[in-house]
């Protein structure tokens, strides 16, 4: 990797700080909702290994689960940022489990779906523990999380695209899967394709295997994704992906919901993730709920 590259991730990293450090977010989004922080997921003493556990103050029963992958391009973000996103899906009647993930370039994107596989593994180990069902599992991502689950939930059904990305699979299936602001295509000739590839896949990817895979629209690819409501907004710098993604899953005819929310300045990207506080960010969140839940016809324009 370039000086140029590894200078600008850095610099892009220290902004990310910035902007988590003075995020404005209602303190009240915590009522109702226990954590359980920086769990270890796997015993190597790696703080990207960690997991926050969301369960609702009044809990009743068992709750099906919810596996939250943060965002932030594969190379910066953390659970933490994701934690007010996670405490209103957990209000949905959700158990929610937000994971950690090790950050390229310091490792490859297949090790990151490693880290994501193995944090799904301990989740089906404990979460009878928290009172969750293991046979409702679920998972949701922004930005680069939305990317890592789609390959994630790709893989756990298809073995030959497990195969070629040398990828053990989850065993805890997965039915649904919420996808919002993905990052979806890292290859495309545009300010992500055109940076980011070695630093994801490493040198000459173009020439390896699993290069054709990184289409989430190509056809083994595509046919493996499940059930999935798809989120952006006009303000999205990222919408394109989105409604290509869309456009590709229609064509083979895999199940999905696209909401694409007006064109309101505030709903940027992710605005589900970033702003928890609005009420359009809300309605996302029930509208995840709903769509795991099955209650398709209860969706909002």
């Amino acid at each position: 990797m370039s000086k140029f590259i590894n200078d600008v991730i850095e610099k892009k990293r220290r902004e990310f700080q910035i902007i988590s450090q003075n995020r404005s977010v209602p303190s009240a989004i915590m009522n109702g909702v226990i954590e359980h922080r920086n769990i270890s997921y796997l015993a190597d003493g790696n703080q990207a290994h960690t997991l926050d556990v969301f369960f609702p103050a009044d809990q009743g029963g068992t709750l099906p689960v919810v596996i939250n992958v943060h965002g932030g391009g594969l190379v910066m973000g953390n659970k933490e940022f994701n934690r007010y996103f996670c405490a209103n899906l957990c209000k949905q009647g959700f158990l929610v489990f937000s994971i950690e993930y090790r950050l390229a370039p310091e490792v490859t994107v297949f090790r990151q779906l490693d880290d994501v596989t193995a944090a799904i593994d301990y989740v089906d180990l404990v979460c009878g523990q928290y009172g969750g069902k293991a046979g409702e599992v679920f998972m949701v991502g922004d930005s680069a999380g939305a990317f890592l689950i789609l390959y994630t939930a790709a893989i756990q059904r298809n073995r030959k695209l497990a195969n070629v990305m040398s990828v053990m699979p989850a065993k805890l299936p997965i039915e649904k899967i919420a996808l919002i602001s993905g990052m979806f295509y890292t290859t495309k000739l545009d300010s992500i394709g055109m940076f980011l590839p070695e630093s994801l896949y490493g040198k000459d990817y173009r020439k390896k295997p699993f290069y054709p895979y990184l289409d989430p629209g190509h056809i083994d690819v595509c046919l493996s994704i499940p059930p999935a409501i798809l989120f952006t907004s006009r303000h999205d710098n990222l919408r394109r992906y989105t409604r290509r993604l869309a456009n590709a899953m229609a064509k083979y005819n895999v199940p999905y919901i696209l909401r694409d929310y007006g064109s309101n300045p505030s709903l940027t990207h992710a605005f589900p993730v970033f702003s928890p506080g609005l009420m359009q960010s809300k309605q996302a969140v029930e509208e995840i709920g709903n769509f795991f839940r099955g209650k398709y016809n209860i969706l909002l324009e």
